[in-house]
């Protein structure tokens, strides 16, 4: 989605003040702070943060103040490499560089709404900052005997309190009155998801509960994950409701260690447990690159946020048959969110935190050890639920497996699972092939029409499509067989590609340097693959450039001519009237003429 220029990420700020931030935070000198950069000629090369190499395969363009990475195809512009490094929003990383550059931050064009999402998001993080202090010195009163009992119980030690600030809601007003004593009204308390009223009267929704207060990347206090400690409460568990600032489908808890860790060392991978008292007993053990869910499944955005600190993750949820469960559903989540995904099944029907108190952490260690990929976990949960001793049975799960294998691209792959479902079953491999090649993919199960139109697309993306993309990354690299002498507009359908005409040409009739990262503030990059397409063009694929240039321009130009004579052709087959089919017949002859001659205009 793209709207006027500058208005979709430049987030109310000036265009001219952004250029100027940009201009005064040099991408090398930037990138530098956290990377390690080697000098080739004009430009830098480095290991890539955002994927695991040994061999630099990002290239920070220093002419162009932009980065791209050959390697995971990650790119952007200073803004954009702030943003992913540090785990943030536009407007963060905005901020971090305003203060590198020592640049005051102007006022923003913002209407009156987002104004006052903003004062009530600055409220709403106060109330939670207090809150969340109020309820961990509660823990440490005298009278708090029942959650102190709880703490000894489940092994929690005071660094392990301290560390993530757990706390305790005495009872279902205390806290209330606290805020109001403090200068919060009602309102401001249910804005932030603490308090509710019934009858007239106001209370905390986390009374008598165990206190883990939430934390965002930038560690300020969102919400409230809260344990029950009576045996007879409605729920175990109870998490803050969605606020400005909290959203469970987006947020998970301990996230903000994460990206601490991360700005310390290289994550090879982000564990993911079910509880707050596993992450708890992970970090205990060492176990630092740990998140935990919050009681709900994960969700594409979480797979999102996740996949900015590392793409690589290990599920190990509960060993019980409800976690194995969850995690199913949560790999099909991760995959299609792009991640690379592992898995371990715990012994004995063991939580992380049984399991690693019971046999240690090397123990456990061996288990992310030998985590099985995401197939093949699949694979061997199916398994389970067969007795693979009865013929029936097993031809179910051989059924079952080829499904799971199916789902993937590569014949490589497959056979790789096909030898292991052999060992499994017996079963041999030359039956199993056979049995895959009967059976389509799920996600080639389209119809006929569906089919058509895709070869249609994809005709059309080896012809005409791919001769605009040339032609467009000509002008943006300005080489010098390319020229705005030829009307590409008139011919481009995609409104990506003419707001980047638009904009080439503007900048080029004002005397002005288009740089490939002015395009990462003007256009949501990440979410336009034609345009990505476009800005990271291998030119290096052409022979000759400029032939392939002249090529090109008339590809776009024969198609629209042909496009132009079949209406012709139509409209004279329809056409009864004498007069009006010999009109007709000289513009065929004249769209035939041009398609002969090559000729470029009209």
């Amino acid at each position: 989605m793209i709207h006027k220029w500058g208005v979709f990420l430049s987030k109310g700020f000036d265009d001219a003040w952004l250029e100027e931030l940009k201009a005064k935070n040099d991408i090398v000198t930037v990138m530098s702070r956290y990377l390690t950069l080697q000098q080739k000629g004009r430009n830098y090369w480095a290991c890539c943060p955002f994927h695991h190499e040994n061999q630099p395969s990002l290239c920070i363009y220093a002419m162009d103040q932009y980065y791209h990475c050959y390697g995971c195809k990650e790119h952007g512009n200073v803004i954009t490499f702030v943003m992913k490094m540090e785990s943030c929003d536009f407007i963060t990383a905005v901020e971090i560089l305003a203060k590198n550059a020592n640049m005051e931050i102007p006022a923003r064009s913002v209407d009156e709404d987002v104004q006052k999402k903003r004062k009530e998001k600055e409220t709403v993080l106060k109330v939670l900052d207090l809150a969340y202090k109020h309820y961990e010195q509660n823990l440490y009163l005298k009278t708090s005997t029942i959650p102190q009992e709880y703490i000894k119980k489940r092994q929690l030690t005071k660094r392990d309190l301290d560390k993530f600030h757990i706390g305790y809601s005495r009872n279902w007003t205390e806290t209330i009155s606290y805020l109001k004593e403090q200068g919060f009204s009602y309102e401001d308390m249910k804005l932030a998801g603490i308090c509710e009223n019934k009858n007239e009267r106001y209370y905390d929704v986390f009374g008598e509960r165990l206190m883990f207060p939430i934390f965002n990347i930038h560690d300020e206090c969102i919400g409230f994950s809260a344990r029950s400690l009576s045996p007879n409460a409605f729920a175990k568990y109870r998490n803050s409701i969605n606020t400005v600032v909290f959203d469970k489908s987006k947020n998970m808890f301990g996230v903000n260690y994460l990206k601490t860790l991360k700005q310390t060392q290289k994550l090879d991978y982000i564990i993911i447990v079910e509880g707050q008292i596993d992450l708890i007993t992970m970090h205990n053990f060492g176990f630092t690159n740990s998140v935990a869910c919050l009681g709900t499944a994960l969700t594409p955005l979480h797979a999102r946020m996740l996949s900015n600190l590392c793409n690589n993750v290990i599920l190990s949820f509960d060993g019980d048959s409800a976690g194995q469960k969850a995690t199913i559903r949560t790999i099909d989540t991760l995959v299609e969110g792009g991640m690379n995904v592992k898995a371990i099944k715990i012994p004995e029907n063991k939580d992380p935190d049984e399991f690693l108190h019971a046999y240690g952490k090397e123990k456990y260690q061996e288990l992310l050890d030998n985590a099985l990929d995401y197939i093949e976990f699949k694979i061997r949960n199916k398994m389970e639920q067969y007795d693979l001793t009865k013929v029936d049975e097993k031809a179910k799960f051989v059924n079952d497996a080829i499904d799971i294998v199916n789902t993937l691209k590569r014949n490589s792959e497959k056979e790789v699972y096909l030898k292991i479902i052999k060992e499994l079953t017996g079963v041999s491999i030359e039956v199993l092939k056979r049995d895959l090649t009967d059976v389509p993919p799920e996600n080639t199960k389209k119809g006929l029409v569906e089919k058509k139109e895709e070869e249609q697309i994809s005709y059309l993306e080896d012809a005409e499509i791919k001769s605009i993309k040339f032609i467009l990354a000509s002008l943006l690299e300005r080489k010098n067989y390319a020229n705005f002498d030829f009307d590409l507009k008139k011919y481009l359908i995609n409104p990506i590609y003419v707001q980047l005409y638009d904009l080439m040409k503007e900048y080029k009739n004002n005397g002005q340097t288009l740089l490939k990262s002015t395009l990462y503030d003007r256009f949501d990059v990440d979410n336009e693959p034609n345009l990505k397409d476009i800005i990271d063009y291998n030119f290096e694929e052409i022979t000759n450039p400029e032939e392939y240039y002249n090529e090109c321009v008339w590809k776009i130009r024969e198609t629209y001519l042909k496009q132009v004579l079949k209406k012709q052709s139509e409209l004279f087959s329809c056409e009864s009237d004498t007069k009006k089919r010999l009109e007709i017949a000289q513009e065929i002859s004249q769209t035939q003429k041009k398609l002969r001659n090559r000729i470029l205009e009209d």
